[in-house]
């Protein structure tokens, strides 16, 4: 499941703001619930006691008049529910009701009778409906305990206090949470902008396009990554660049093989055996004399494109374009025991071609050329050779050499392969010979056994 940068960075702050805000709403919720009723407790205590001194000689003489004359002035006092006078006997004696009409006096009776006795001084049974908090007190005369005093008081004043103080703690919390959402919004639009841009460039780089994504104003963490991105695509294109520089000159199984395996790229060889294919333009410096250098470029270009897809498709590698002619090796960077035949067939097939073309180009009205071929297989050194900044892969040595020779021996259309590459063609796929020679060709010291194919 996707879940935004947004959504995360305020369900964070959420999680982190949150906790504190609940946790500190109970706490203050308890502290002022406590503190407002040991204030009331305290504050009512005291005018307890000043009541209960003067009411101690009309409860004695049993004036009840006297009583409630000194009951009356609770009469609009705030928060008073009502004030009832006990004789030492648990006799009602007087009460007052300031707020609300008197219940039924036996169920009052019954309330007070069954509330806590240990509360001398004050202890604080609640009712819930009502919010009250129960005083009671004894009143004595000269030491002696004459009856009891018992005041009923509400806190819902004070809880009114308290509902104010919550709702204002409660805005402050809002408060807070809208500042975490409108935090979060432009936290998660400086972070998700350049997180975009990195997304959409690696899509162009996807497709070989790329554009280096503009860093944050603020340097962080986030433009270290764009920089690094950046570096990155730079780094992959220009590989890109020298992978496709190096297709256009081998066989891509060949590019693949020295892209995985770059160590093969150092200076100095090792010895291998492999098969030359010569081909080279008859009389092409009598032809390119009677042309100009655009016609001459163009007959080049026509017939050995269509000869570098005919190598790469049949594995070879077109290590040298010299000139008129091409260098094609099979065999690099790893002989295969089908090298020969595939060099062969690459050869025949080449022939065909440029029948095809030279017969379009003669009904074009354009000059067209004939090649000869030589082919011959052997070991010799495979390497890069050269400098560090400019190196050749390439096969040096006596079966290059003697490769070059037999191409120089064929005649226009002709393909001349050594005995050491029919020997190595299967029986069954060898080609149709048509003539077989003997030659002994300047730089070779012994006599080399071709055939026309």
């Amino acid at each position: 499941m996707r879940i935004s940068l947004f959504f995360k960075i305020f369900g964070l702050s959420l999680l982190i703001a949150a906790p504190p805000l609940l946790i500190g709403a109970i706490l203050l919720e308890k502290s002022i619930l406590l503190e407002t009723r040991q204030q009331l407790q305290s504050d009512n205590l005291l005018l307890m006691r000043e009541l209960s001194r003067s009411l101690a000689m009309p409860l004695l003489n049993g004036d009840r008049l006297g009583i409630e004359d000194n009951l009356s002035v609770f009469e609009h006092a705030k928060g008073v529910l009502d004030i009832q006078v006990l004789d030492r006997n648990g006799h009602l004696m007087g009460e007052l009701f300031p707020h609300h009409s008197p219940d039924s006096p036996q169920s009052k009776n019954s309330l007070l009778l069954n509330s806590s006795k240990n509360s001398q001084n004050g202890s604080f049974p609640e009712t819930n409906p009502h919010h009250r908090l129960d005083l009671r007190t004894r009143i004595t005369f000269q030491g002696l305990p004459v009856g009891h005093l018992i005041l009923s008081i509400s806190d819902t004043p004070y809880r009114k206090v308290q509902k104010n103080i919550r709702e204002t703690f409660l805005l402050l919390g809002g408060g807070s949470v809208a500042l975490a959402l409108a935090g979060s919004l432009i936290l998660a639009a400086f972070l998700s902008r350049p997180i975009r841009e990195l997304r959409d460039a690696a899509l162009r780089l996807i497709k070989g396009e790329f554009s280096p994504v503009a860093p944050p104003v603020i340097a962080d963490e986030t433009s270290d990554l764009v920089t690094a991105f950046n570096s990155m695509a730079q780094e992959i294109l220009h590989k890109e660049l020298l992978e496709k520089a190096l297709a256009r000159y081998v066989s891509r199984d060949v590019a693949e093989s020295l892209i995985l395996h770059p160590e093969r790229i150092h200076l100095g060889g090792v010895r291998q055996e492999a098969v030359i294919l010569f081909c080279d333009i008859r009389n092409f410096t009598r032809l390119s004399s009677k042309l100009a250098p655009e016609e001459v470029v163009e007959i080049l270009n026509s017939y050995f494109d269509a000869f570098i897809d005919l190598v790469f498709r049949y594995h070879g590698s077109v290590n040298n374009i010299m000139g008129d002619g091409l260098m094609i090796i099979f065999g690099i960077p790893e002989f295969l025991p089908s090298h020969p035949e595939l060099a062969v067939a690459c050869a025949l097939e080449m022939r065909a071609t440029i029948e095809t073309l030279s017969s379009e180009r003669i009904h074009a009205g354009k000059p067209h050329v004939d090649f000869g071929f030589g082919l011959h297989i052997g070991f010799g050194i495979l390497g890069n050779i050269g400098s560090r900044n400019r190196m050749e892969y390439t096969v040096i040595g006596d079966a290059v050499n003697i490769a070059s020779r037999i191409e120089q021996e064929a005649s226009a259309g002709e393909i001349l392969i050594s005995r050491d590459i029919l020997q190595r063609i299967p029986e069954e796929k060898r080609p149709t010979i048509r003539d077989k020679r003997s030659l002994s060709p300047d730089g070779v010291d012994h006599t080399l056994e071709v055939y026309v194919v």
